[in-house]
């Protein structure tokens, strides 16, 4: 077994669960809360970086100050033999990235209930604390022992007035702009172009990609280089096949639940997760939503039998 990174009073580490580019997560006791917990560990190497420090805190920070069941919680951050770490609620259960691998699809009922949890989190993190995830995808969505929906690692959320994120898009003179950081299969039209004014409107495009993947085991746009999936979220003329072309048995409701989510236009985007779950909850009672009106790209087509 790999031995610990570091020693930290009160706690206990057990094992190694997890690792990323910039950071590894351990699995330990916390003796002054008597319970499991995960510790993410930074890399020595990636503390050169201070900008990246400083994300790395600002995640902690974030989910030490928000209080909600439906997103990991924080307790404590330092530093100790040049390793930043902080400690995090430790989630026993499954992303629904391994569940999707293993089922390859989950049924439109049980993907409405995964929305409603993530968008009850994530309402709550923005009226509350100005937050926007800035990463949804399936590996960030757990649900624990008890069917419970987790949002996982704010590794890259944007607080706003806290500054906007760059792009990889060639700006108008064919110059790169700066690398974004995301994941490119469900990024947002306007974190691609490095909006600094992010809102609601961009997580709720990212989770309508999570859905997609989620019903059909699909991501919207596959086989693509990361350049090119950029860009197809961006193209009016690029969207993903209607989803009941892979499973008819989604509603027509459901569909056009996710072509609003997945707008590459937010002004035509929902424009709050409050809205999404009034509409969540009229595709769960067998209503059908309006269509997109006319001329309004979306990433996902509707185009099956109604």
């Amino acid at each position: 077994m790999a031995a610990a990174p570091i020693k930290i009073p009160g706690i206990r580490f057990e094992h190694l669960i997890g690792m990323g580019g910039m950071s590894e997560v351990w699995l330990g006791f916390h003796g002054g809360l008597n319970k499991e917990v995960a510790i993410k560990v930074m890399f020595k190497e990636a503390a050169e970086s201070g900008e990246d420090v400083r994300q790395f805190m600002l995640e902690s920070r974030v989910m030490e100050r928000i209080n909600h069941p439906g997103i990991v919680h924080s307790y404590e951050a330092d530093c100790r033999d040049g390793r930043y770490y902080f400690v995090m609620d430790y989630v026993n259960g499954y992303t629904f990235a391994l569940l999707i691998a293993r089922k390859e699809r989950i049924p439109e009922a049980d993907a409405l209930v995964v929305l409603d949890s993530v968008a009850d989190a994530l309402d709550y993190a923005w009226r509350e604390h100005r937050v926007i995830h800035c990463d949804i995808k399936p590996d960030n969505i757990m649900a624990d022992g008890d069917g419970l929906v987790k949002i996982m690692d704010l590794g890259l959320c944007h607080v706003m007035g806290s500054g906007g994120m760059g792009s990889a898009l060639k700006g108008p003179d064919g110059k790169p702009k700066e690398t974004i950081t995301g994941t490119p299969a469900y990024m947002s039209p306007e974190q691609i172009y490095g909006d600094k004014d992010l809102d609601p409107r961009s997580d709720i495009y990212s989770m309508g990609a999570t859905l997609y993947q989620l019903v059909t085991g699909r991501i919207l746009f596959p086989a693509l280089s990361n350049d090119d999936t950029l860009r197809a979220h961006v193209d009016a003329a690029q969207a993903a096949p209607d989803p009941r072309t892979i499973v008819p048995s989604l509603s027509l409701g459901f569909v056009r639940l996710l072509a609003k989510m997945c707008t590459k236009d937010k002004q035509h985007r929902y424009g709050s997760w409050r809205e999404v779950m009034a509409d969540s909850r009229i595709v769960q009672s067998g209503g059908v939503l309006d269509p997109l009106p006319a001329g309004v790209a979306s990433s996902i087509a509707e185009t099956g039998a109604t």
